[in-house]
């Protein structure tokens, strides 16, 4: 885990509180699985060129800017954690269920299953305990932090599936982004902390704007 200097995110501190470890730690794991799974994706060819290009890069780093690149304190990926809609009536979610549409249905590898099971483990478990550092972590709109608090744990094991095919590296149409992330993990140090330190912005910045856009649909 990077020791970044939190107070320095300036504009931002009120929406991230330091995390403690149990919200830190398994994220670098994540990330590297997630990256992972993207590259045997692009080596298929079921995700976009923008995706192809962040499994290239992955693979072009070496293992320790690989770490360094995992480590960053939030999910590198979204699973339409943002959007309320998408987490409304878990209930209803079965076994059996097939993913919603063709692109889900491509990604739902046994890995990309896997990993999905991995990424709603950990949301579940912060959304029940660590609620105040889902936006951050995992840039989790309070209402899904909400509905998916209240799931059991085989819930969200079986929605894994579905939600395989939901998950995709964050900032796709940003790779500029992506382009900061990389050269940081590569050169290490300050250069990697502040390519981090922009992330948490962006993940703070774009949450916020979903939770203002929602409450004006809900006002109106």
């Amino acid at each position: 885990m990077v020791d970044y200097d939190w107070n320095t995110v300036s504009g931002y501190r009120s929406w991230i509180p330091q995390p403690p470890r149990e919200v830190v730690e398994p994220l670098p794991d994540l990330n590297a699985y997630c990256l992972e799974v993207l590259v045997e994706q692009a080596h298929a060819g079921t995700v976009n060129p923008a995706a192809c290009r962040i499994a290239e890069r992955w693979l072009a780093l070496d293992a320790e800017a690989r770490r360094r690149l995992a480590s960053h304190p939030y999910l590198l990926f979204d699973a339409g954690f943002a959007d309320p809609r998408r987490w409304r009536n878990l209930e209803s979610v079965q076994v059996c269920d097939a993913p919603q549409a063709e692109s889900e249905a491509q990604s739902a590898t046994p890995r990309a299953i896997t990993g999905a099971q991995f990424v709603l483990c950990y949301a579940w478990s912060i959304a029940g305990r660590y609620a105040n550092h889902a936006p951050l972590a995992l840039g989790m709109h309070p209402q899904c932090a909400q509905q998916i608090a209240k799931q059991s744990i085989l819930r969200m094991l079986l929605l894994a599936r579905r939600a395989a095919g939901w998950l995709r590296p964050r900032w796709l149409n940003a790779p500029e982004v992506w382009d900061d992330l990389v050269q940081g993990a590569a050169e290490g140090g300050i250069a990697h902390t502040r390519a981090g330190l922009q992330g948490i912005r962006l993940v703070v910045a774009e949450l916020a704007t979903a939770v203002h856009r929602g409450g004006h649909r809900d006002s109106g």
